[in-house]
């Protein structure tokens, strides 16, 4: 049973597992951002989750394991996002596809979700949620974080990427399979590029005028996609 998934599943007894996982998963994200990933204990997190240390350990092997899951349901939850808006939408072929695919990923909250996902593995985490303060300065995303923040990045981005080569061998009426993981890799590859360019001149800092640099650069990237280098 995937516990990761947006809904509870209808069996009561894994139900239960789900609510516990969520809450456990969303207090270690909120201990997290307040005290860093080292700056808790279990006890700690039993308490804000409502559950019992053995339900803890029922799941995770510890704090770090639980706030990792965090990171990664973050970036999971932004497929499902992309997913809703994507709908029932069928495509005649991978160009119109990636049409759809680009402007979706520019509708998206993907610097803020990325940001406030960041903040427990920073080493001052940021009081402010959802954003990363001066202090912090991440130059960038995940070259110098640590090599759990660098293994935790390399595993969203396989995960979405295959997630989007299964969304486009269902919606795409004509395409070639390798063409369709080609797509998708290409998709995550100039959303990860323009993140990276984008911490690199902001140092994290969430404002009106970062945003705006955030929808351009991917705005950027996704145009020369779209018109490949051959051109």
């Amino acid at each position: 049973m995937d516990l990761t998934q947006s809904t509870p599943p209808s069996d009561k007894r894994e139900a239960l597992k789900w609510h516990n996982r969520r809450a456990i998963v969303e207090a270690a994200a909120l201990l997290g951002r307040e005290h860093g990933i080292s700056g808790f204990t279990v006890n700690d997190l039993a308490k804000e989750a409502g559950v019992s240390r053995r339900t803890i350990f029922n799941h995770f092997t510890g704090v770090e394991e639980a706030v990792q899951a965090s990171f990664l349901d973050a970036m999971s939850g932004l497929y499902g996002q992309f997913q809703d808006s994507i709908g029932e939408q069928r495509f005649a072929d991978l160009p119109t596809a990636y049409v759809r695919f680009a402007e979706v990923a520019l509708e998206l909250d993907v610097i803020g979700t990325v940001c406030e996902a960041l903040v427990p593995f920073l080493p001052s985490p940021s009081q402010q949620t959802g954003t990363c303060s001066e202090v912090d300065k991440p130059s960038s995303v995940p070259k110098q974080g640590s090599a759990e923040l660098e293994l935790l990045a390399v595993q969203s981005t396989d995960a979405a990427a295959l997630k989007i080569v299964g969304l486009l061998h269902e919606r795409v009426d004509t395409k070639d399979p390798f063409e369709a993981h080609l797509l998708a890799e290409h998709l995550i590859t100039t959303i990860t590029v323009s993140a990276d360019r984008w911490f690199g001149q902001t140092h994290g800092e969430l404002t009106q005028e970062t945003r705006a640099l955030w929808q351009e650069l991917l705005q950027r990237g996704m145009n020369a996609l779209g018109r490949g280098f051959a051109a």
